[in-house]
């Protein structure tokens, strides 16, 4: 990381479950690379790829309907406000010592204005792009308000296959690198690749001396810039460029890092040219399979350091003394453990060349050049239970595991800021002492199933990845609970005493006192079976006590979980995990499941005897099922929803499975996490996806966005009902928890017919280079005004303003003559207005 010349220019996750008043010190295993091969795998399945592209259309296409909706209805977020997210990038604004940026891993771009300290210390900045992953960040030490931020998390970059790059080191797609000059108001692409594969930038360098020259370190290599940004050139044509170094006097001289998982070409290499030529630096390993970090003193910059890693453990702190020229190895402590590949870093205190912090899984510290690295820190001292916002999360000697880089503030040599995947830390004494700064910082990464009371609005539960799992109270600080990765949860709905939560691999626990005390439940009959990560369980909606799980077979608890049985002798499904559970509302013994392809195709399979038997379901896509959901008043009709690209991703059945049809209809293709229908008014659909969130009005025939939440894209992975409050509650992967009021329901208080809707159909073909059809349906005679508008919301042209009388109507678009880009159809008429986005031209 580029910490020391910012200096010089003013100067996983855990295994073992606890119960919440106690603190394993059980070893330690990464859930690191498993989220990510599950998070990679539903979504590049079939063909291995990302298709990044879909992305950027789809949430252009979402902004532009959601800015001509009127009464649209506010998310509101819930927290977790006292518990950091997952965060792999950290800047400091050059002239004030309070302004400082984070990247997190999903959940986009923050900025804090009093370093971290207070209750909502962190605000997030909007980029109108899908940015998810943030991996670099570089202020211009001239103009703070001139900056780029490096978008994505992909550990590795490596083709698999021809055209087809390794899936299982994917943490969020990246579409390049976005620049502002006007501190974050507005952004625009500088390096674009909204339309590749996925992509991700580790490391951006900004020259002290010239700021127009920018230098990037990508997973496609080492990029620079002589103009600020507006072109780039491929500097150093290695993958996986990881970490730069220039000299602060002589920016001639340049070291990059090149190497990530099990990648080609590792090494670190420097150019004495300005980066024309490039040399490997003698005396570090040039073999590794994991990364290597690297710093350099701006007090003595001869004086370097390299943290180097194989995958899955550290091959030793390197020190040179005569700028890269020589190293010497100074420790082979393993700081890095399991995950080399994933998060380690070396910072040098910045006005003592030979003290320097050494961080992976914990925090160490050397005051000897790099030898005899002395524990800072211990994972495992962080609090259990509610925790204050913007409070102290552990004693001085906790920093959350997973240390992804090491900061030293350039106003104060004794200052330094650790980002990890638990948030922010800050030490005020170069690494003796820490407290997290993160109030307000919602950035966790939750998973499916989020759970509520069906009494007590204030009273849910969740699990996140690497911050274990945490209980809803009411407030903006959470209670947690259990450890290691939070997965699934389940709230027995006639007594919310009874509670359940997952660590990672099925690692069930149960509470009778509404959290206070969690104890094991453990799915004994699945030992020796592969589970997915995130893996399933499930009440049956009819029977409290009864539980399924899923492993390799599905087992069955009919005791609230105390005792457990697999209800088949084989594997379900050749060996493939079982992914999602579906148990019918209407017979307990109707159960439906979605695999996950670790060894086949993904499948749904159906039982109608408790899972004794089952048979495949056919007429779906080759895609992963993400979630099943039966209607609430027809016991025939069943929805499924699915992750991947390149097709439709709702389906539904009204003859128990036998047949299905897709149900998209204006949805984007972008992987679908999550489906939930309103009970009360079941036509009424709403849909996750790792865009946002969307709703039908008319049982699937139609859908637009739903609601104003965070304007970047959020990955929506699981919605459910708090029944208390009627709200729907939504979980993301990357900005916490939210909650929406429902659409208003189709019949007005007083039960008279409520005014229907007019309705306008999405446009088709989409995309189109050609003519696009615009279909829209009138309840009653009414007086219409259809425009077309391009993506900057201008009026473009009016199509049709006329009185129409009641039925169906269309309009053929000739787009031939517009230029290239998204637009949108707006319909107006009768107090209604409804948009629909389209692109013109194949951006696909």
């Amino acid at each position: 990381m580029f910490r020391s010349l910012r200096y010089a220019a003013l100067l996983t996750l855990m295994v073992g479950v606890f119960a919440c008043a106690q603190k394993s010190k059980a070893p330690r295993q990464s859930g690191a690379g498993l989220a990510m091969e599950q998070w990679g795998l539903a979504r590049s399945w079939p063909d291995g790829r990302i298709y990044a592209r879909h992305l950027s259309v789809a949430l252009a296409q979402r902004n532009l309907e959601l800015d001509f909706r009127t009464n649209n209805p506010q998310w509101e977020a819930l927290g977790p406000k006292n518990i950091g997210g997952r965060s792999i990038s950290l800047a400091f604004h050059p002239l004030d010592s309070n302004i400082i940026y984070v990247g997190t891993a999903s959940g986009g771009l923050w900025r804090t204005t009093t370093a971290g300290v207070g209750a909502n210390a962190w605000e997030r900045i909007s980029t109108g792009y899908p940015v998810l992953g943030v991996g670099a960040i570089a202020i211009n030490p001239n103009d703070p308000n001139e900056m780029y931020i490096g978008t994505g998390e992909v550990y590795n970059y490596t083709a698999a296959a021809p055209n087809v790059y390794n899936r299982l080191t994917r943490g969020s797609y990246g579409i390049g690198i976005l620049k502002t000059t006007d501190g974050g108001a507005t952004w625009s692409k500088t390096l674009d690749w909204s339309y590749d594969e996925l992509t991700g930038v580790w490391d951006i360098v900004i020259n002290q001396q010239n700021p127009s020259s920018v230098w990037a370190a990508t997973t496609r290599g080492l990029y620079r810039s002589y103009d600020a940004g507006q072109s780039w050139e491929i500097a150093h044509n290695l993958e996986m460029a990881v970490d730069i170094e220039i000299h602060p006097a002589d920016t001639s001289k340049i070291w990059v890092s090149h190497g990530a998982y099990l990648s080609p070409d590792a090494g670190v290499y420097h150019s004495t040219d300005g980066g024309n030529t490039w040399s490997l630096s003698p005396g570090l390993p040039f073999d590794y399979t994991g990364r290597t970090m690297l710093a350099i003193s701006p007090y003595q910059p001869d004086v370097m350091y390299a943290s180097v890693a194989d995958a899955f453990v550290s091959r030793g702190l390197y020190r040179s003394t005569n700028g890269g020229e020589n190293w010497q190895l100074m420790s082979t402590k393993d700081v890095a453990a399991y995950q080399g590949w994933y998060s380690h870093d070396v910072a040098i205190v910045p006005n003592n060349p030979n003290t320097v912090l050494y961080g992976g899984i914990d925090m160490h510290k050397s005051t000897t050049g790099g030898t005899n690295p002395i524990q800072k820190s211990y994972w495992y001292n962080w609090d259990f239970g509610v925790t204050p916002v913007g409070g102290p999360e552990g004693p001085p000697n906790y920093v959350h595991a997973d240390i992804h880089g090491i900061y030293f503030s350039p106003f104060d040599t004794h200052y330094v800021f650790a980002v990890t995947d638990g948030g922010i830390f800050f030490s005020a004494d170069a690494g003796e002492n820490w407290e997290g700064r993160n109030g307000g910082f919602q950035s966790q990464q939750f998973y499916a199933n989020f759970s509520n009371s069906t009494t007590d609005a204030n009273f849910a539960i969740g699990g996140m990845q690497d911050n274990a799992t945490a209980i809803y109270l009411g407030g903006d600080a959470w209670q947690r609970v259990i450890g290691g990765d939070g997965m699934s949860t389940a709230i027995n709905p006639d007594n919310d005493m009874v509670v359940y939560g997952t660590s990672q691999n099925l690692n069930l626990q149960r509470s009778l006192n509404r959290g206070v005390n969690f104890s094991s439940a453990a799915v004994s009959s699945a030992n020796g079976e592969a589970k997915n990560f995130n893996a399933p369980y499930e009440l049956a909606p009819t029977n409290s006590n009864l539980l399924y799980a899923g492993a390799q077979r599905l087992h069955r608890s009919t005791n609230g979980g105390t005792n457990w049985a697999a209800t088949t002798t084989a594997l379900v499904d050749g060996g493939n995990s079982i992914l999602t559970i579906a148990i019918s509302p209407f017979d307990e013994d109707v159960i439906y499941i979605g695999t996950s392809p670790n060894f086949n195709d993904p499948r749904i399979l159906k039982s109608t005897n408790g899972g004794s038997t089952w048979s495949y379901i056919n007429g779906l896509p080759n895609r992963t099922a993400m979630d099943i959901v039966f209607h609430p008043d027809d016991e025939e009709t069943v929805f499924v929803v699915f992750s991947g690209f390149n097709t439709e991703h709702v389906y539904r059945s009204t003859d128990g499975g036998a047949t299905w049809t897709a149900i998209d209809n204006g949805l984007p293709d972008v992987p679908t996490n999550t489906l939930f229908i309103d009970p009360d008014f079941p036509q009424h659909l709403y849909v996750g996806n790792d865009v946002g969130l969307y709703i039908s009005y008319d049982s699937g025939d139609n859908w637009e966005p739903y609601g104003e939440g965070p304007s970047d894209a959020v990955m929506v992975m699981h919605l459910s009902h708090s029944p208390a409050n009627d709200k729907l509650r939504i979980a993301t992967h990357g900005l916490g928890v939210y909650q929406v009021d429902l659409a208003e329901p189709p019949v007005t208080s007083s039960n008279e017919p409520a005014k229907e809707r007019l309705v306008l159909k999405a446009p088709y073909p989409n995309p189109s280079s050609d003519v696009v059809t615009i279909e829209w349906q009138l309840p009653s005679p009414t007086r219409v005004r259809l425009s077309l508008y391009n993506a900057q919301g201008r009026l473009t042209r009016v199509l049709e303003n006329r009185a129409m009388p009641a039925g169906e109507h269309s309009y053929r678009l000739p787009v031939g003559d517009l230029p290239a880009g998204i637009y949108a159809a707006v319909l107006e008429g009768d107090g209604f207005r409804q948009a629909k986005a389209f692109v013109v031209s194949d951006l696909e």
